[in-house]
């Protein structure tokens, strides 16, 4: 039996999540992006793709440590305004990451 198609649903501009019911009981929940301006948080990305992240805004990412982002400097939510470089602790550890994502 062949797998049905993947479902793909544009992404919302507005501040709501929005669910897109599939057949059965699954849904995909997509999350709006950070604020325009700010610094996103980069908690739980790959280098690569937090380097990416901060390239596209224009940022360059200093980072010690390998593995995946477990803190960052300046913090999510900071506006960008005369920000250059985003300071980027990264660690393999996966008890570590999530101890740096509980509020």
């Amino acid at each position: 039996m062949d797998p049905e198609p993947p479902i793909l649903v544009a992404r919302n501009n507005s501040d709501v999540p929005t669910a897109v019911p599939m057949t059965g009981a699954a849904t995909v929940s997509l999350v709006a992006d950070e604020t325009p301006g700010t610094v996103p948080d980069l908690r739980g990305l790959s280098a690569r793709e937090a380097t990416h992240k901060l390239a596209k805004l224009g940022l360059t990412a200093r980072m010690s440590g390998d593995g995946f982002v477990v803190s960052q400097d300046p913090p999510a939510g900071t506006p960008l305004e005369s920000l250059n470089v985003c300071r980027l602790t990264l660690d393999r550890s996966p008890a570590r990451l999530l101890a740096s994502t509980q509020p």
